[in-house]
C-alpha cells in the first residue's frame, strides 16, 4: 500500500528518500564518532574567522557552519545534518530536472539510483567543498535547462546566481560553467536566446555573486590556484584514465541496485515514450562532459587528479541511465528501486556506523573519528590555564590536532595553521606576542613547527579511543608546547 502510494505519487517517494537519507546518514556518524572528520574540523576553523576564502579554497562550507554554531552552540551533529541537507537538495534538483525532461516517475527512478553512488553515501558525513558543490551543480544544471527551454527571466537569473555560488563552493566548478556555455552555443534552441535579455541577466547575477571572490583573489594574489597547481602536479600518464575508471567503480552499487530491480530484463511493452533527443543530449553533455574535459585537460598538462574531485560530476548519473534504458521502465521496476534504495541507505549507513564504532576495537588502530576529542581538548586547555592563567585565544599546529582544541567551545580559539601566518592571515605575530599560543601537533614530533616552537619544552599527551580494546589498543600521542605571552608586551602603534 505504501509502495503503491510512492509510485503513484513520486513526489512522496522523493520526500521518503530525503527523509531516509537525512535520518540514517546523520545518525550513523553522530552515534559513532568521538571526533569529527578532518574536513569538518578544517571548515569550522575557517568558518569562525568569517573569511571569504582561504589559501586552499573559497569558504562557503565554513560560512554555512559558523552561523549554526552561533545558534546552537558546540557543533556535534550540526555538520552531519548540514551535509545531508546538501545531499537532499541535490536529490530535489535532480528530481526536478528529470520531471521537466521526462515525467515524475522516471525522475524518481533517476534520483533513487544515486543512492548507489559512492559520493552519496560513505563520504557524506564529511561536509566539505566537494559535498557543497553537489547541490549547486545540480541547481545550475536545472536552471540551465529551464532557462534555455522556456526562456523565463527568473530562470536565467537563478542560473547566474547558482553558477556563481558553485564557485563559492570550489573554484574548480568553473569546468561546469565551461560545459554550460558549450551547451548554450551548441543547442539551437539555446542559441536563439543569446540576444534576448535572459543570458545578460544571468551574467549580471553571476558577476554580482562572484564579485567578493574575485576581489579576495586579487587581494591575495590568486593563492588558491597556486595551491591547486601544487596538489595536481607530477601526475602520471595514466592519471586521467585512473580517474575515469574510479568514477565508474564508484557506480558499482548503483549497477547492482538496478540489476536487482530488474532493469537488465526484457524491454517493457508499455514503456513510456522516449525522452526527446534534446533532453538526452543535455544529460550526456552536462553529465559526462565535465569529467571527460577534466580528464583530457589533466592528460594534456600532466596534472594529477583525485577521485574526490569527481563528486559533483556524477549528479546526473541516474537520469542518464533512465534515459538510455527508457524501454526497461515499468512501475514494478520502480518499486524495486524504491526497495533497493531503502535497503542501501540502511545497510551502508549501518556499515559505516559499525566501521567507526567497532573497527578500532578489532584492529587497535584508531581512525581520526575515534580520537577522544573532548578529552584532548579538556586536558590541553587545562595545561594552558595552569601555565598561563589566561584564556586560550590561539592554537598553532597542524589543522587536525590544533583544530580539535576548543572545538566544542562556544567561543573557540583561532587556529594558526602550521604556525604559518600566510595560511592564517587573521592572526598576526603581534597577536601571538600579546596572547601567546598553545602549539599542538600530531605525527612526527621532529618535523613539525620547528621554528615556531624553537626553545620551548615539548610535552606529550597520551590518550586512547573510548572504543579501544585494552588488549590491543594503541595510544594516540599528541605533542604540545606552550608559548606564553611576552610580558608587558605593547603592540606597535600604527603611524
Amino acid at each position: 500500500m505504501i509502495l503503491t502510494s510512492l509510485i503513484e505519487r513520486p513526489e512522496r517517494g522523493l520526500i521518503a528518500l530525503i527523509a531516509a537519507q537525512i535520518i540514517f546518514w546523520t545518525l550513523a556518524p553522530a552515534l559513532s564518532h568521538t571526533a569529527p572528520p578532518l574536513d569538518v574540523v578544517e571548515m569550522y576553523a575557517w568558518g569562525r574567522e568569517w573569511v571569504v576564502a582561504t589559501f586552499k579554497h573559497p569558504n562557503l562550507p565554513g560560512l554555512v557552519l559558523e552561523p549554526l554554531r552561533d545558534l546552537f552552540g558546540g557543533p556535534g551533529w550540526i555538520a552531519y545534518i548540514v551535509s545531508q541537507v546538501f545531499i537532499a537538495t541535490t536529490f530535489w534538483a535532480v528530481f526536478a530536472l528529470g520531471r521537466d525532461q521526462m515525467d515524475s516517475q522516471r525522475a524518481l527512478a533517476g534520483t533513487l539510483m544515486l543512492t548507489g553512488v559512492y559520493f552519496f553515501s560513505w563520504v557524506t558525513p564529511e561536509f566539505n567543498h566537494n559535498v557543497a558543490q553537489m547541490p549547486l551543480w545540480a541547481l545550475t544544471m536545472l536552471f540551465l535547462w529551464r532557462a534555455t527551454t522556456n526562456g523565463k527571466w527568473l530562470d536565467w537569473i537563478l542560473l547566474g546566481v547558482f553558477g556563481g555560488l558553485s564557485l563559492w563552493a570550489k573554484y574548480s566548478s568553473g569546468i561546469l560553467l565551461v560545459v554550460a556555455a558549450a551547451w548554450i552555443l551548441w543547442d539551437a534552441q539555446a542559441r536563439k536566446r543569446i540576444l534576448t535579455p535572459g543570458p545578460w541577466l544571468a551574467l549580471i547575477g553571476f558577476a554580482l555573486t562572484i564579485a567578493p571572490q574575485v576581489l579576495w583573489l586579487m587581494e591575495h594574489e590568486y593563492g588558491p590556484f597556486a595551491y591547486a597547481a601544487r596538489r595536481a602536479s607530477s601526475g602520471e600518464w595514466y592519471a586521467s584514465i585512473e580517474f575515469l575508471l574510479t568514477l565508474v567503480l564508484d557506480h558499482l552499487p548503483m549497477i547492482i541496485l538496478i540489476a536487482c530491480a530488474g532493469w537488465f530484463g526484457k524491454p517493457a511493452p508499455d514503456a513510456p515514450a522516449k525522452p526527446d533527443q534534446r533532453a538526452l543530449r543535455f544529460l550526456l553533455l552536462l553529465g559526462l562532459g565535465p569529467a571527460v574535459l577534466l580528464a583530457f585537460g589533466a592528460a594534456a598538462s600532466g596534472a594529477n587528479l583525485r577521485s574526490s574531485w569527481g563528486a559533483p560530476m556524477v549528479v546526473l548519473s541516474g537520469l542518464i541511465v533512465v534515459a538510455l534504458m527508457n524501454n526497461k521502465f515499468t512501475a514494478a521496476r520502480l518499486k524495486g528501486l524504491i526497495i533497493g534504495a531503502g535497503v542501501l541507505i540502511v545497510v551502508v549507513s549501518g556499515l559505516y556506523y559499525g566501521h567507526m564504532r567497532y573497527g578500532v576495537a578489532i584492529t587497535g588502530k584508531p581512525l581520526r573519528g575515534n580520537w577522544p576529542q573532548e578529552e584532548i581538548s579538556r586536558q590541553l586547555e587545562a595545561e594552558w590555564r595552569q601555565a598561563t592563567n589566561l584564556p586560550l585565544r590561539i592554537v598553532a599546529g597542524d589543522i587536525w590536532a590544533a583544530g580539535l582544541v576548543g572545538f566544542n567551545d562556544r567561543n573557540p580559539p583561532s587556529v594558526l595553521i602550521e604556525g604559518d601566518y600566510s595560511k592564517s592571515p587573521w592572526i598576526m605575530p603581534e597577536d601571538v606576542a600579546l596572547h601567546g599560543a598553545l602549539i599542538v601537533w600530531s605525527g612526527d614530533e621532529a618535523d613539525t613547527l620547528p621554528a615556531f616552537r624553537q626553545g620551548l619544552e615539548v610535552h606529550e599527551l597520551h590518550v586512547r579511543s573510548p572504543y579501544a580494546n585494552p588488549s590491543n589498543a594503541q595510544d594516540i600521542v599528541v605533542y604540545y608546547a606552550i608559548r606564553p605571552p611576552i610580558p608587558n608586551y605593547a603592540p606597535p602603534s600604527v603611524p
